[in-house]
């Protein structure tokens, strides 16, 4: 697999919002070669909170206090769009994501009705059978995938409950903000038959910022760069 060898040099922060029950690890290439890289923990919802209201109180905790560029994978990928609203975002970087409601696979956007329901799912027997899929592979590929269900069977379960809530109540648009998107063309989460990413992976899955994390990395140095020349960073 082709390494970094350059790491980016700006002053300017990158955030990251790693997807539903994921961690830091999910950007683990990334953060070997952005040294101002911020990826947040999830902190647990209020009771009651919409997304706007959680971004806005995330926001105060992680604000850089200057400009940033701001980005995120699956879910942190909608949560990174309305971070916008409350920080002083250059662009925003969808990783494996989506940038409006209507790119929701059908399967997602049906159960929309349903999202009262969530409070019933038993997301603990979930997270169990999670757990007992992971399995030692050979394939590097397969080898992050278990990662990121090892992640989600030990995640917290009031953040799991909240974020799919989120998603199935997410309702708004994001038209006046600069947004790059890079999307694996064998994504079964987001199917990309659904979006407009600016770039395509061959190949990629979910997690192209595991799987291929030295294409993400050239993406957003590439955009960093040709947003940054417009200021004097």
């Amino acid at each position: 697999m082709p390494h970094d060898i350059d790491s980016i040099s700006t002053s300017v922060p990158l955030i990251l919002f790693s997807g539903m029950g994921a961690d830091a690890s999910v950007f683990a290439s990334q953060k070997a070669v952005f040294p101002n890289l911020i990826v947040p923990d999830w902190p647990v919802p209020l009771e009651g909170e919409n997304l706007s209201s959680y971004c806005g109180r995330l926001a105060a905790d992680i604000d850089p206090g200057c400009p940033c560029f701001i980005g995120g994978a699956s879910f942190g990928g909608i949560v990174a769009l309305e971070m916008t609203q409350h920080l002083n975002s250059r662009a925003c970087f969808l990783i494996g994501s989506v940038r409006r409601p209507q790119q929701l696979p059908k399967r997602i956007r049906f159960l929309r009705s349903l999202s009262p329901a969530l409070g019933m799912i038993p997301l603990k027997l979930l997270q169990r059978s999670a757990s007992s899929s992971v399995t030692v592979s050979q394939n590097v590929g397969a080898k992050h995938l278990a990662g990121v269900s090892r992640q989600f069977s030990k995640s917290n379960t009031e953040i799991l409950r909240w974020s799919a809530k989120q998603i199935l109540k997410w309702n708004s648009n994001y038209e006046n903000i600069t947004v790059r998107h890079i999307h694996g063309d064998c994504d079964r989460v987001f199917p990309i038959k659904n979006v407009e990413p600016d770039e395509v992976i061959d190949g990629g899955g979910h997690v192209i910022s595991m799987t291929h994390g030295h294409l993400v990395n050239k993406f957003l140095r590439e955009h960093i760069q040709e947003i940054s020349s417009r200021y004097n960073d």
